[in-house]
Parts: C-alpha cells; sequence; structure tokens
C-alpha cells in the first residue's frame, strides 16, 4: 500500500447529489442511532432504506467481534477499496476515539507486525473477501477457528466487511464529500472532549437477538448463517426494503444482483436470484442469457444500462466509476440514482458475504 496521505490525494470528484432537507421524522431516528446527524444524510435523505442501511452500519449491529477489531476491518477494507469519504471519516473517527495513530499508520502501511497472529489473520480474511475474487476458503475461515476465534465471530468478521464495502461503493460512487470529522477544528475539539466523545459515540457490542421471523428469499441463507448477531436482522432488513422499494422496477434490481453474483462467483446468490427472475416471469434461458452478456432483456433502454454498470461496481476506482455514474445520473434523476448505487453496494455486499455459506 501507499503512504497515509496518498488517499487524501485521491482524485475524487464532485457529489453527484445534491444536499436536501431530511424529513423531520428520519432524521430524528438516524440522530437517536447515531448520536448525531450525519455528513451524509442530507445526500441520502430521499431514498430512506438507503439512508437507513448507511445509518445502521454506524450502529455496530455487532455482539461477537471485538470492537477494535471492527473498526480496523472499516479502515483496511476501505482503504482497499480506496474509498476516501470511508477511509478518512474512519481515520478520523478513531483518532478521536484515542486509537494510537502511529498504530493506523502502520496497519494502512501493511505493516501488521505489531498485531498478534489472530487479529492479522482477521484483517487479511477481510482483505481478501473486500477483494472478491478468488472467493475466500472455507480453510480461510476454518485456519481462523483455530486461531482462537468462533464461529459467530467468523460470521460477524465477514459481515463487518462485507458491510464496509456496502459503504464503500456508495460513498465512492456518489463522491460523498469528506466529512467534517477530519477538518482540523473537529480533531481539535476532540482531544479536549475526548471523554464525551467516547461516552456519546464510542460503538458497543449489542446482545444477541432472535433470528428474523420471517426470513425467505434473496439473502435468507446468509442471515441464518449469521445465527443470532444483530447483523442477521441488519440484512434482512435491508434486502427487504431494497427490493420492496418503488423507485426501480424489481427485474431491474434482481438483474444488477445477479451481475454481480456471476462475476463474484457467488453461485448460492446467483441460484436464489435466477429462481426470483423466473418468478417474476423470465425464461430460465433469458436469465442465463442477461447474466452472461449484460442484456437487459425485458427492461426499458435507460434500466438496461444497469447492468454492465453493476458489473463495473464489482471491483473500481474513482476515476473510473464516477464518470460512470455521472452519465447515469443525467438519464435516471437523483432518486432513481440513489436506487442504482444503493442495489449495486448491497449486491457487492451480499455476494461477499456469503463466503459463510461455501462448505469446509
Amino acid at each position: 500500500m501507499a503512504a497515509p496521505d496518498a488517499l487524501a490525494s485521491l482524485a475524487w470528484g464532485e457529489c453527484l447529489v445534491p444536499a436536501t432537507s431530511p424529513p423531520a421524522e428520519l432524521a430524528q431516528r438516524i440522530r437517536r442511532e447515531q448520536g448525531m446527524l450525519p455528513d451524509w444524510l442530507p445526500r441520502l435523505a430521499p431514498l430512506p432504506w438507503l439512508s437507513l442501511t448507511f445509518s445502521g452500519i454506524g450502529a455496530t449491529p455487532f455482539a461477537y467481534l471485538p470492537v477494535r477489531l471492527i473498526e480496523f476491518v472499516a479502515l483496511v477494507v476501505s482503504r482497499d477499496n480506496s474509498c476516501r469519504f470511508c477511509w478518512g471519516a474512519q481515520r478520523a473517527f478513531m483518532g478521536m476515539l484515542g486509537y494510537d495513530a502511529g498504530e493506523i499508520d502502520r496497519i494502512e502501511r501493511d505493516d501488521l507486525v505489531s498485531l498478534d497472529p489472530a487479529e492479522r489473520a482477521a484483517l487479511e480474511f477481510a482483505r481478501r473477501i473486500s477483494r472478491g475474487t478468488p472467493r475466500v476458503t472455507a480453510a480461510e475461515r476454518a485456519t481462523l477457528e483455530r486461531l482462537g476465534f468462533s464461529r459467530p465471530q467468523v460470521a460477524e468478521l465477514a459481515f463487518a466487511a462485507a458491510i464496509t464495502i456496502f459503504a464503500n461503493r456508495v460513498s465512492t460512487l456518489l463522491a460523498l464529500p469528506p466529512a467534517r470529522l477530519e477538518r482540523p477544528a473537529y480533531r481539535i475539539a476532540a482531544r479536549l472532549l475526548r471523554p464525551v466523545i467516547v461516552r456519546r459515540l464510542a460503538p458497543r457490542l449489542r446482545t444477541p437477538e432472535p433470528a428474523p421471523g420471517q426470513n425467505a428469499g434473496i439473502g435468507a441463507a446468509v442471515v441464518t448463517a449469521l445465527g443470532d448477531s444483530p447483523a442477521a436482522g441488519a440484512l434482512r432488513r435491508t434486502v427487504d426494503d431494497a427490493l420492496a422499494s418503488p423507485v426501480l422496477p424489481l427485474r431491474a434490481k434482481l438483474l444488477m444482483l445477479g451481475v454481480v453474483a456471476r462475476a463474484l462467483d457467488c453461485r448460492h446468490s446467483e441460484r436464489e436470484i435466477t429462481a426470483a427472475l423466473v418468478a417474476d416471469g423470465m425464461a430460465p434461458g433469458d436469465v442465463a442469457n442477461a447474466l452472461a452478456h449484460l442484456a437487459g432483456i425485458g427492461l426499458e433502454e435507460d434500466h438496461a444500462r444497469l447492468l454492465p454498470f453493476a458489473r463495473d461496481t464489482v471491483r473500481c476506482q474513482p476515476q473510473e466509476i464516477q464518470p460512470r455514474t455521472r452519465e447515469l445520473a443525467g438519464a435516471l434523476g437523483v432518486d432513481a440514482l440513489l436506487e442504482v448505487v444503493g442495489v449495486a453496494a448491497l449486491a457487492n455486499a451480499l455476494c461477499r458475504a456469503s463466503v459463510l455459506l461455501d462448505p469446509c
């Protein structure tokens, strides 16, 4: 990896969506979850399910994985994805919480020697999930268990990497502006107010929760694999809300999910999505053709363009993908663009978290 300041100077375009005034109910809910109104809310507010998912990421939906590891996974994966917004915000937030700046710098330089073997293996596992291909193997999961991680911790580790990728894709595709937390005035205030900040904003593990009562359809097996982690309910709500949203046709969203599943060699997700598309009226041969050739069969021209775009989000650099997103913005409008970005981000997260399903 490059030096720690390299990402700060990364080419990063103007934000693709305007700031808006969030509805009062949405703002109140997110303030309760976050302890503050985050910088990104005015940009994502037109699409409630996307705003709530983004907020849920910051609400730490974990019961088993150590908080320190959750924070370092977010940093490592954001840097691996060249996400200027998430990397900068995460680095600043960890500084506010009192994490050692030297340790953060070493991890960003891939100097993991100072970590114990278990932490080092966990961060390498998270980075492997981030890169997507070749897929993480069951043997790599077993290695973590031999190093002392429980199965629920390994499941949450995979989810932590996957949900960071969700945030990375949303932030990068939309070119969210750098967070206020990075400004020098905020860093100075953070040093003075650290006890208050830690008491109010520091992430804390939650208690395990019953598995979602209704768990069917896309993502059901991954949700089951998360057990009684709060992550299970968070993932189930996100998938259901994304697919139920009326902004884009269901078929367009399913095809986007299928394209990403094919690109990431996620056969389980591809089978689920194919079944859902057939239930939506597509012939199996048309589904196979659409996923193989990125042809939006039965879609309007603007929506057919979403399939190659989804494929390009699997592994992307800001300077390449942001102009592609800007082209879509001109054709689709803000609400539809936000949903395209949200579905692409969800597809990338879900199909990476599905490594939990690969048999030992």
